[in-house]
This record gives structure tokens, sequence and C-alpha cells, in this order.
């Protein structure tokens, strides 16, 4: 990658974009296992992004889209390219809706902001409709791409129109669309932004105006379901959360057939299936991502040999 450095200096001369060299990518995923990226560069605004992505493809260099890195393991040898971070990226507005009206209201959120803010923002504008969500880790740019799924509630089911970067063939660039995706067009820890060449910019939320009595209700069903997050062990160890999709065909949670499987608790280096719950690996220190690689890739075959069922990975292994 002989032009790195130069796409660097570029870089560093750009208005909204922030650029460090040699960054420590276990400082910037929930897991905190990872090498280095050559180029760790935050992002403060969509056209930011784009001339970032766009020179960074023009100079046939690779490059990762990182939000609050709750659902990836960075290999131990790092990121031999760029790693353009989204969190910075993180206001929200209201874009429909009079003050004192109860239609439904638009939040138009930027791809980097956290969803648990986004909740809180909500609630403190006696908007309700995202309770479930209260405590999901990660940014509302990754949990539209992954279409999260909390309580029995998918992003799919709140999410409005979507702007992103898409890659044009014809322009040869990205380019900034504008899309309300149809529901056929999600499905379970799906969505259409992960087909093509698509980056989210921002994302608009469907929420309703509510009085002050009903604000309080819903505060409570959220900080339940925070509760039950806390209750499961989502945050005793550095962890991605789920690391299995479930998968309806074969009649029982990943999490309860891998504890069938008599594999809870078990350890290589310092990755562990979780005590408390079988479809969550947590860091119990000095963990590495070859550590996680080859605890799933243990579950995935005594699984598979015991009942013939073959788990699929949620979350994302990037560098290797």
């Amino acid at each position: 990658m002989n032009n790195l450095r130069e796409i660097t200096q570029k870089f560093k001369t750009i208005q909204g974009l922030k650029t460090f060299e040699n960054e420590d990518l276990k400082n910037h995923c929930s897991f905190k296992v990872g090498g280095s990226a050559k180029i760790f560069v935050e992002v403060f605004s969509p056209d930011a992004l784009r001339y970032a992505v766009n020179l960074a493809c023009e100079n046939d260099v690779p490059y990762f889209i990182l939000g609050g890195g709750t659902n990836v393991v960075f290999s131990d040898d790092g990121f031999e390219g760029i790693v353009f971070c989204t969190n910075k990226m993180n206001k929200i507005q209201i874009v429909s809706g009079e003050e004192n009206s109860s239609d439904k209201i638009v939040l138009k959120c930027q791809a980097g902001v956290l969803v648990n803010n986004l909740v809180n923002f909500s609630h403190k504008n006696n908007l309700c409709g995202l309770e479930e969500f209260c405590g999901l880790p990660g940014t509302v740019g990754g949990a539209a791409f992954m279409n999260a799924r909390c309580f029995n509630k998918e992003m799919s089911d709140v999410v409005g129109r979507i702007e992103y970067l898409e890659f044009s063939p014809q322009k040869k660039e990205f380019v900034l669309e504008q899309k309300l995706f149809e529901k056929n067009c999600w499905s379970y820890k799906n969505s259409p932004l992960q087909k093509g060449k698509k980056i989210i910019t921002s994302v608009e939320f469907f929420v309703e105006k509510t009085s002050d009595d009903k604000i309080a209700v819903a505060k409570q069903r959220a900080s339940e379901f925070m509760k039950e997050r806390v209750e499961k062990g989502h945050f005793k160890f550095p962890c991605a959360g789920s690391v299995f999709k479930n998968n309806r065909e074969f009649g029982a949670p990943s999490g309860k057939i891998i504890d069938d499987a008599g594999l809870k608790g078990k350890q290589i280096g310092g990755a562990q299936i979780a005590p408390f719950h079988g479809n969550i690996i947590v860091n119990v220190g000095g963990c590495s991502c070859a550590d996680i690689k080859a605890l799933c890739e243990l579950i995935k075959t005594q699984v598979k040999e015991q009942t013939g069922f073959l788990l699929e990975e949620e979350i994302i292994f990037v560098g290797d």
C-alpha cells in the first residue's frame, strides 16, 4: 500500500476527519481484543466519510467501517488498511411532528449515535416506542445494519428512511442515497443494507409523543429490559453479546442448544463460554482473537456432531 502515507496526509488536511496511526483496536471494541490499525480515522460528518471512503477506494486501500465495536472481533494481527470510526457522527434531531401534536414523530440520528442515548433522548422529549432497545450496546448504524432484535422487537419495526453511501459502478465512487425500505426487505438479523456496498450515515426512527404519566410507564419498561440484560450477565465481562444467531428451524435458541451440548463454561485461552449463558463468549483475561475463533469452531463442531445443526456466527471477525 504505497499510497497509504499520502492518503493519511490528505486526511489530516480535511475538516471532519481526525487521523491516528497504528491505533490499538482493542480500545475500540467491547471484546477488548485485537492488534492495531495502520490508520484509524474518526469521522465527524457524512460528507467527510464520503470523501475519505472514495479516496481509499481510488487507491485500492482496504477499509472497515466501525461503529460502537460491540459486534466485532479484530484480528490479533490488526488491520492492514484504514478503519473509519463513525461514533463521532452522533447528532439527533426531531424532524417531524409539532411540539404539542399527538402524531407520529420522526427522530433522525446520525449513524454513530449510541442506541441507549437514542432511547434516553426520546424519553427526555416525552417520546416512546424504543424501550425494548434500552441497554443495547453499539450504535444505531450498526443496529440497523444487523437488524438488531431485542425482546421480540426488531429495528425494522421502528426504522424509517435510511441515508447511506452506496458504490455506483457508473460513477466509480460512493454516492449518497436515501430510501425507506419495505418490510419484506428485512428478516431476522438481516437487512437490505447488507447487500451490495452500502455504508449507513443516518437512520430515522418512528416514535410517539405521549403524556408525562405515560412516559413514566415507558421509562419503567425500559429499566426492566435493562435489568434483564444485567441479570443475564451481558455486562459482567468484555464480550460481544450473542455469538450465534438463533434459527427457529432448530427448535430452541442457540444458547440452549450449546448448554444442552454440555459446553457451558468451556474455555480456550482467555475466551470462555459464559457459565451463565451458552450463547455468550467472554474475555476472562488475556483473551485473543485466536482464542475466540477457536472456541467458536469448537462449539460449531460439537453442536453439529450432537444435533446435526450448524450454528451461524452473529459476530463479525475483521482482519483475518
